[in-house]
């Protein structure tokens, strides 16, 4: 590369790996149960807001985002002053870390969770500190043992990617009563819709330092849009805001985040996170019925530990045509159509799966 340097912080940074996609030319049915995603298009009135907006592509979009944020404010019952817009939640995951750090703060997550965690305190300078998680869930004790006068933010990924588990609001009130009031709690709540008990809203009256970050992507279906927000300290989100890059969500995506955002398609939602919460049931079931470990999930995805075995299971899939993501010393597999969950019980190779613990 020449005498150009890369930043000593950044050094061994490992690149983000997403979920696995077709290959070019495959041309047999692939069950793409790696990323999350929904397995239906947009509803009609979605994609028709979207062409529409396409009319306007010369015009920059309303760099404040005040439309959307509205919505999103009306969505979910909080004044507009207190949301931030972003393309993507791991956008202002980013952001959030770097208006609250200074060099050398750290940044205390799980893990195995979600991977850009890490990142997004490198990225700041901050110092990543990482706890293990306890039976596939945060452990909440070794965590708040892990704060020290250097801590500046907790991120708690909830339900916890990529093990599906979940805290309760009255479990995670417990937690947040012993952390210092100047550490910002971020709860990433990307699969919260798929969840019961949780809504770290309902925290934030009597815990001004948390922060709750949510997506379009999954419950909504608009992965491809990429669209984030999150709800916080008025005074923080202006930051988080001013730190992004300007017009950082382009106009088609608004119109349809803001159609996704109607009484109508929110409706819609809801019941095609229904049908994926029925699934998910569905496939637990089938999979324990035939001798498999499965994590008890509450989001959209279900976590089978594997071990040593993960990496041959996971290829042993993708040559049945399933691709599921190895990630944590398991694979996690997405909640799809029925039809999802046939071909990857026809898929999975015979049981290499660890014993429940």
């Amino acid at each position: 590369m020449g005498s150009l340097r890369i930043a000593h912080r950044l050094e061994g940074l490992p690149p983000y790996v997403p979920g696995r996609r077709p290959e070019a030319g495959e041309t047999r049915r692939q069950a793409r149960l790696a990323s999350n995603e929904v397995p239906w298009p947009p509803q009609a009135a979605i994609v028709d807001a979207m062409k529409d907006a396409l009319e306007h592509a010369h015009r920059y979009p309303d760099m404040q985002y005040a439309e959307l944020r509205d919505a999103i404010a009306a969505h979910v019952g909080r004044p507009s002053d207190r949301i931030a817009v972003a393309n993507g939640s791991t956008a202002l995951l980013r952001d959030i870390v770097g208006v609250l750090v200074e060099a050398g703060s750290e940044v205390i997550f799980a893990e195995p969770s979600f991977p850009y965690y890490r990142t997004a305190a490198i990225a700041n300078s901050a110092v990543p500190i990482a706890v293990p998680l306890l039976a596939y869930a945060h452990d909440l004790d070794a965590m708040r043992g892990a704060i020290t006068p250097r801590t500046r933010v907790v991120i708690i990924c909830n339900p916890n990617n990529p093990t599906g588990t979940a805290y309760t609001n009255a479990e995670l009130k417990e937690f947040l009563a012993r952390v210092p009031e100047d550490v910002a709690v971020i709860l990433d709540e990307a699969y919260v819709e798929f969840a019961r008990d949780v809504n770290g809203l309902e925290l934030m009256d009597d815990h001004p330092n948390v922060i709750v970050v949510r997506t379009l992507s999954k419950a909504h279906g608009l992965a491809g849009l990429r669209v984030g927000y999150a709800i916080g300290d008025s005074e923080v989100m202006s930051y988080v805001s001013r730190l992004g890059v300007p017009f950082r969500i382009d106009g088609v995506a608004v119109a349809g985040a803001l159609a996704a955002l109607t009484p109508e398609q929110v409706a819609e939602s809801r019941r095609r996170v229904a049908s994926i919460v029925e699934e998910r049931a569905v496939l637990t079931t089938a999979l324990r019925s035939r001798g498999w470990n499965v994590v008890e999930s509450a989001a959209n995805f279900v976590f089978l530990p594997l071990g040593e075995s993960t990496a041959s299971v996971a290829a042993e899939c993708a040559a049945g045509g399933v691709l599921v993501r190895p990630i944590g010393g398991g694979i996690r597999v997405t909640v799809g159509s029925p039809q999802d969950t046939e071909h990857l019980l026809g898929a999975l190779p015979v049981l290499a799966n660890e014993p429940p613990r």
